[in-house]
């Protein structure tokens, strides 16, 4: 516990002197990520090594750090152990409190999958970036010494993509999460943000796939058909700390809307439970669809077909649309309708909004535009949410599907979220109820 505390008060030191001291004069710096069609694991790519080499690693909000198998066929000229006696082994997890070996850091490496623990050694190797190409500033040099876990043997890969050679880990607390070593190496605050595109296809850049950010913005994109670039406008609401999971993110949802109705919830639920760390809500990006406990679940399923009920009356009065099916549910999913019926007319559906859902912050709120609904086959789209049963550790868990573009500010301890999409929704509610 003592080693916890230590390892959060460096994490903490850093950032606040990054959050407090002039921001530099290069911009951050930009990974490429890409989905696995069948885990629905996100991976990002990593260029390291001598020679270089590409390095596929799942992405792992609450890992304590990267590592990868290298027990076999990994060969660079700049790879380096890191000695036992070394500050930086002292951050790490050790399956043992001496050094047998001074030369050799001996750590534990946790698969986010399976939960097993593997033994391992911490290594240093040169991993090389660039530039967020959206920032016209001097650009960040474009290699630097990052601290990673070697898996002794390839069982640590167990569950993960087949692609993986291991694992990214993001932890907010950890000073060996890769956020925080590329702030301390390249430095700049400790900020991370993923935009995650999921199925959605930007039909201008040909972008199916993600990116993910360290060090800060401008976040560049294109807006839903919108000719002109634009940079996201950001909302933030705090980060909080679940004393049981201290390198996950977790927030403050006090409330859920579903198209505008709000979920009758038991409070207790929305809560961290200090002792136990039972309860609260949480984002991962390892999980495809955000799941809900049971009565969380109930109250979202019956509030989203009540819309559609809704929905479907106003068609019947305007005779030209037709009623949105229910269709046989396909798995992780309980309730689908054929997409066929589900007409979209621009960002308002006939009488009502978009698919929409809202997080409901303390003094912000998160709206979900389209993103309530999955293609799960061909002519079926599904509620894209599903039931996280009676007793789960957290009773929210946003997932992937739901994330589509966030910032993670662990220097201020916050989570920033696109204002642009609600400027989207606002707009869409607008035109419902003047229509």
């Amino acid at each position: 516990m003592a080693s916890s505390i230590i390892r959060f008060l460096l994490v903490l030191i850093v950032s606040v002197s990054f959050s407090n001291a002039q921001l530099p004069t290069h911009p951050g710096i930009v990974f490429d990520l890409e989905r696995d069609s069948s885990t629905l694991q996100y991976l990002v790519k990593i260029n390291q090594g001598t020679p270089q080499r590409e390095v596929k690693l799942v992405v792992d909000f609450g890992g304590k750090l990267p590592w990868f198998a290298c027990h076999g066929g990994y060969y660079s000229s700049s790879l380096r152990k890191v000695s036992c006696t070394s500050s930086q082994c002292s951050q790490a997890e050790k399956p043992v409190s001496t050094c047998a070996d001074p030369k050799i850091c001996s750590i534990s490496l946790r698969n986010p999958v399976t939960r097993s623990v593997g033994k391992g050694e911490l290594i240093s190797d040169i991993v090389t970036v660039k530039s967020d190409p959206d920032n016209q500033q001097t650009p960040v040099p474009s290699s630097r010494n990052v601290a990673f876990g070697c898996a002794a043997t390839s069982n640590i890969l167990s569950g993960l993509d087949k692609a993986s050679k291991g694992v990214a880990g993001l932890g907010r607390s950890s000073a060996l999460s890769l956020a925080s070593q590329f702030a301390v190496g390249f430095q700049y605050p400790n900020i991370f943000a993923v935009d995650l595109h999921d199925s959605v296809r930007d039909e201008k850049v040909l972008e199916t796939t993600g990116k993910i950010y360290f060090g800060g913005g401008p976040y560049i994109h294109y807006f839903w058909g919108i000719s002109d670039l634009a940079d996201r406008v950001l909302t933030y609401t705090p980060l909080l700390i679940n004393p049981k999971s201290e390198e996950e993110y977790f927030v403050d949802v006090k409330s859920i809307k579903v198209h505008g109705e709000t979920l009758p919830i038991n409070n207790k639920l929305l809560s961290i439970n200090k002792t136990t760390g039972i309860g609260g809500t949480k984002i991962d990006i390892r999980i495809p669809y955000t799941t809900l406990e049971t009565s969380i679940y109930n109250a979202f399923i019956k509030a989203h077909t009540e819309w559609v009920d809704r929905l479907n009356i106003a068609n019947a009065e305007l005779m030209d649309f037709p009623n949105i099916t229910m269709v046989a549910a396909v798995a992780p999913f309980t309730t689908c309708y054929d997409s066929s019926t589900i007409i979209l007319r621009g960002p308002s559906v006939v009488n009502n909004v978009a698919p929409s859902v809202s997080f409901v912050f303390p003094t912000s709120v998160w709206n979900i535009s389209f993103f309530d609904l999955v293609i799960a086959k061909e002519g079926v789209a599904c509620v894209g949410f599903v039931d996280g049963g009676l007793n789960p550790m957290t009773s929210i868990v946003i997932g992937a599907r739901q994330i589509g573009f966030l910032e993670f500010d662990i220097s201020r301890s916050r989570l920033g979220s696109d204002k642009a999409v609600h400027k989207f929704s606002e707009q869409a509610d607008y035109d419902a109820e003047n229509d």
